[in-house]
């Protein structure tokens, strides 16, 4: 079947865009998380979109799984077959396809990387608001179809995909938004944003494949003051953030502990990791103000007096260095618009590996998971100083993304085992406090879905209206 399989992938997308050879087929088995490997049995490479519908409707004839995959990085195992099967990348096709300045949108293909559309964006002067500091080999529809919150916390930009065209299940097109009324395109904001393209986020691959995108891209700032608000504990953090946010004050915002801040400032050559470490507060919540071209200076200086208005009365100290790291602030404001710049993520240190456990729960509520998951920490012999933490408010603060990062060297088996074992017992403890798994890879979809009976119901039934045959990533989700 195999070869059967190869050559009618072959006369679809060309005998260049097939492949089964073992090591290539090894390297798209595993990730760095702990999801169970799986190797296809042949990966295809398509370069148009009739190429995505061709060989869905191939594997439909032939009854192989397909499972998809845009970036050339994966680190919780989205892209991980559950089975056998066609493994679809689409990194080869990396088209920007449009920019629009006008309608302040960029449509992409699915290979799209952030290092790419930042690039391309900025020299019309744009940008496309991203998440906290993104592998620069990740692709934009990754990033927005896992749902990543992005830096900016105005509600706007919690919901960046606007529309696009997806092949299903059952190997036709389907557009969604305003996508669908052809007689729209060449309109004013003819893809504005509609709730239809909200089922497709988070689901892995397994109601359809992408095969391009409106992204909503915003024009960059003329000018930016960047603060830092340093907290000698958690439990400091909230109060500021909602009282800024309440009056809608600045643009970026997130909160890093003192292990993920000093490894971001080592890494950029500020100083070394355990000086930074020692010398940085327990938590720094990060905040930039911006203006566009109409009176930056005004904008900035209003909200400038207004957060200090709260420091006075709250009691928090705004700095524009943190420890009196000197170019701090210029530093990070280069990077938080941009990915990451190194070959090596910022996340492979100090340890070559990591893994995340991250979920959405009220920002007041960040010391009870701090404290829970400090204490599982402990009970596994993990030292607690050394957990990288980092908190997102979402929507000028209504939520929070939070997350704990664990770093291991994968090479002793022992400590690996023992961070895939507190990895599941947090998790648990998360699950039990109440905290929302918006991207239930792996282990976290059982976790998730044993207690949400009718939610899953609806889910399976719009499983099997968009992907009737059972071969777009089967085994994700509660599939």
């Amino acid at each position: 079947m195999t070869t059967m399989l190869k050559d009618e992938l072959k006369a679809i997308v060309g005998a260049d865009n097939v492949s089964d050879d073992p090591q290539v087929l090894a390297g798209y088995s595993s990730d760095i998380s702990f999801v169970p490997s799986c190797r296809p049995i042949i990966a295809v490479y398509p370069r148009l979109a009739e190429d995505i519908r061709a060989i869905v409707k191939l594997a439909i004839k032939e009854s192989v799984p397909i499972t998809p995959r845009s970036s050339a990085v994966s680190f919780y195992g989205a892209g991980i077959p559950s089975e056998p099967g066609i493994l679809m990348d689409l990194r080869r096709m990396n088209r920007i396809l449009e920019i629009d300045p006008k309608d302040r949108k960029v449509k992409v293909e699915p290979g799209v990387t952030w290092a790419t559309v930042q690039d391309a964006l900025e020299k019309h002067g744009m940008m496309v608001a991203s998440p906290l500091l993104p592998h620069r080999d990740k692709s934009v529809l990754t990033s927005t179809m896992e749902r990543e919150p992005m830096l900016i916390v105005k509600s706007e930009y919690n919901e960046n995909f606007m529309t696009g065209e997806v092949v299903t299940g059952h190997g036709e097109f389907f557009w969604m938004g305003t996508a669908l009324s052809k007689g729209m395109v060449g309109r004013a904001n003819p893809e504005a944003f509609i709730l239809g393209t909200k089922i497709f986020r988070g689901q892995q691959g397994t109601l359809g494949i992408v095969s391009w995108a409106n992204i909503k891209a915003e024009f960059l700032p003329v000018m930016d003051k960047l603060y830092f608000i340093p907290s000698a504990k958690v439990e400091d953090v909230a109060l500021p953030i909602y009282r800024t946010q309440r009056l809608m004050l600045g643009g970026e915002l997130f909160v890093l502990n003192n292990h993920n801040l000093a490894s971001i400032l080592s890494q950029l050559g500020l100083g070394a990791f355990a000086e930074l470490k020692a010398a940085l507060p327990a938590f720094t919540t990060v905040i930039v103000f911006s203006g566009q071209k109409r009176m930056p200076e005004k904008r900035i200086a209003y909200e400038e007096e207004a957060m200090m208005g709260l420091a006075e009365e709250l009691g928090f100290k705004p700095t524009q260095s943190v420890a009196g790291i000197n170019g701090s602030d210029s530093a990070l404001l280069k990077l938080l618009r941009k990915p990451w710049p190194e070959e090596k993520y910022w996340k492979f240190f100090p340890k070559p590996h990591f893994c995340d456990i991250f979920f959405h729960a009220p920002l007041n509520r960040a010391p009870e998971f701090h404290g829970a998951i400090a204490r599982v920490a402990v009970k596994h012999g993990y030292p607690v100083d050394e957990i990288g933490v980092y908190l997102q408010p979402v929507e000028r603060a209504r939520v929070a993304y939070q997350c704990f990062t664990f770093h291991y060297d994968p090479a002793n088996l022992v400590e690996k085992e023992m961070v895939r074992e507190l990895f599941l017992d947090a998790s648990r403890v998360v699950v039990d406090m109440g905290g929302l798994f918006t991207n239930p890879y792996g282990p976290w979809a059982d976790m998730v879905f044993s207690r949400a009976a009718g939610y899953v119901r609806v889910l399976r039934s719009v499983k099997r209206a968009f992907d009737p045959h059972n071969i777009l990533n089967p085994g994700k989700l509660c599939f």
